[in-house]
């Protein structure tokens, strides 16, 4: 009877084949953000990262592929999302306008790490593709929930409007914190400091008023 041959993977070369894919996706996020979709090529790409091209196209399929994978991974790795650290750090902080602060401090310094142009590459519609699509509907749950989880530190003992839930205003930050927003705001010459402080107003119009006289 003959053997029956079983595939084996060493740890070792899995670990090797992870840390390329995590060299192409870098690349790739790096060279999107600073080119666009169509002026960066699967061979850019491939150099900047030191593999062959035939090594991306085996992993990703195509360059609409690559585009899905190197968000996602932006994404699910907290790319810029809120970290357990920074959570306890923003309910560490007595001071609520302080904290409204640090997190419109947190989300600025992102969207200027390359998340801005990231946002827009798959929102605007340059490519058209079911994968981007469920991209975006992939990205956009992440930033509710992420926004949840600030307002449940940012509002403890509830709101100032009474009309309004945590997950209204968990939507609201999604809308107003966005790359479509932040670009139309940037293009009539608003700055991102001007951004910031504007976040930061809005937010507090949501607080008890006795507790920002108390603050201010």
């Amino acid at each position: 009877m003959e053997a029956v041959k079983r595939s084996y993977r060493s740890p070792r070369r899995r670990e090797q084949a992870e840390a390329t894919r995590r060299l192409i996706l870098r690349a790739a996020l790096e060279l999107f953000t600073e080119r666009g979709f169509a002026e960066t090529s699967i061979r850019a790409v491939a150099e900047r990262a030191d593999v062959s091209d035939q090594t991306i196209y085996k992993a990703f399929g195509d360059k609409v592929g690559l585009l899905y994978h190197a968000a996602l991974e932006y994404i699910e790795t907290g790319g810029g999302g809120v970290e357990a650290e920074f959570l306890a750090a923003l309910a560490a902080e007595p001071d609520p306008i302080e904290r409204i602060r640090m997190a419109a401090r947190s989300s600025r310094q992102l969207w200027e790490t390359g998340a801005l142009e990231l946002d827009l590459l798959v929102s605007r519609g340059e490519v058209r593709d079911p994968r981007l699509d469920e991209l975006q509907r992939r990205s956009l749950a992440y930033e509710l929930e992420t926004n949840r989880a600030i307002c449940a530190v940012l509002f403890p003992d509830g709101l100032r409007h009474a009309g309004y839930s945590v997950d209204d205003i968990a939507a609201f930050i999604t809308a107003i914190d966005s790359g479509p927003v932040i670009s139309r705001l940037r293009s009539l010459g608003w700055s991102m400091d001007r951004w910031e402080a504007w976040a930061v107003e809005l937010l507090i119009l949501f607080l008890d008023p006795r507790i920002v006289e108390a603050t201010s």
